[in-house]
């Protein structure tokens, strides 16, 4: 029988001061970052923070890292970039007029959406190279190779891009709600009340539904893929769930410290999960 466990939790005097809006695992790193308008930098194994510095003068809403760079990006309507080892401002970018709310990345680029709907493409070193307005503000986003996924409460929209400013084609709209999660090759992302997955097949001229997962009690506010074909879930009932994309079945579950805005798998598979109140844990399933 599978179990999920919280196995290590970030002390309350190193923990955010407001609530967690992402966390990413990079190596043996977990970055996190939220109202408190901090980056925050942990040891993969045990949480214990290992730096922290203001990245914004407002509550910062995403980061990630591409190479040797960490992007962070504000509802103050910029992106940052910084040197991943020193942490050293490289680029302040403000192409944005809205608060940006995502950021992503298809392994070359990184996307950044915002509350107007714009995407803007920029390359490692902070270069502009497209944009595209998805007409609606992205509350989530997701992008593999020319594919930009993004939605809001209502629909998903999936668009394939021409490398140029607005040249585009959309190639699919589905019914559903933020956030999503791409796992091996199954399109993951609440319904539009919020409470059932539905599990699509992510193949370029199908995106068939395969299946829903129902267990959720309040609305779903994290998604994060363990390995090609597990997926995590968490919401506002403060409780974290393990599926099977295969089965579609719940494999385990466990509760947590309050509800959460972010979820990230490391490569030896624990699961670090972040939000209300600064929390940042590590879950173990065994």
């Amino acid at each position: 029988m599978t179990k999920l466990e919280v196995v290590v939790t970030a002390t309350d005097d190193q923990k955010h001061e407001d609530d967690v809006e992402s966390v990413r695992v990079h190596g043996e790193q977990v970055f996190t970052c939220g109202g408190d308008n901090k980056v925050k930098v942990w040891d993969h194994h045990d949480l214990k923070l290992l730096h922290e510095f203001k990245a914004h003068d407002y509550s910062i809403n995403d980061l990630l890292v591409l190479g040797s760079t960490l992007f962070t990006c504000s509802v103050d309507a910029t992106v940052k970039s910084w040197d991943l080892n020193t942490f050293e401002l490289k680029n302040t970018l403000t192409n944005h007029e809205e608060s940006v709310r995502k950021l992503a990345t298809n392994g070359t680029h990184v996307f950044a959406g915002d509350d107007k709907g714009e995407v803007y493409v920029f390359d490692e070193s902070g270069a502009v190279q497209a944009s595209y307005g998805v007409v609606e503000e992205v509350w989530s986003l997701h992008a593999q190779d020319d594919l930009i996924y993004s939605v809001r409460d209502r629909g998903v929209t999936i668009t394939q891009t021409k490398g140029q400013k607005n040249k585009f084609t959309v190639i699919k709209s589905l019914e559903g709600r933020a956030p999503i999660c791409v796992a091996g090759n199954n399109l993951t992302f609440p319904d539009t009340s919020g409470l059932t997955i539905r599990v699509h097949d992510n193949t370029a001229g199908s995106y068939k539904l395969k299946g829903e997962l129902k267990g959720h009690e309040m609305i779903i506010t994290a998604l994060g893929g363990v390995g090609e074909d597990r997926l995590l879930s968490a919401g506002w009932d403060n409780e974290a769930r393990l599926w099977d994309l295969t089965s579609l079945k719940l494999l385990a579950s466990c509760g947590l410290p309050g509800y959460t805005n972010g979820i990230a798998a490391s490569q030896d598979g624990y699961i670090f999960a972040a939000g209300a109140g600064g929390f940042v844990c590590k879950m173990k399933i065994s």
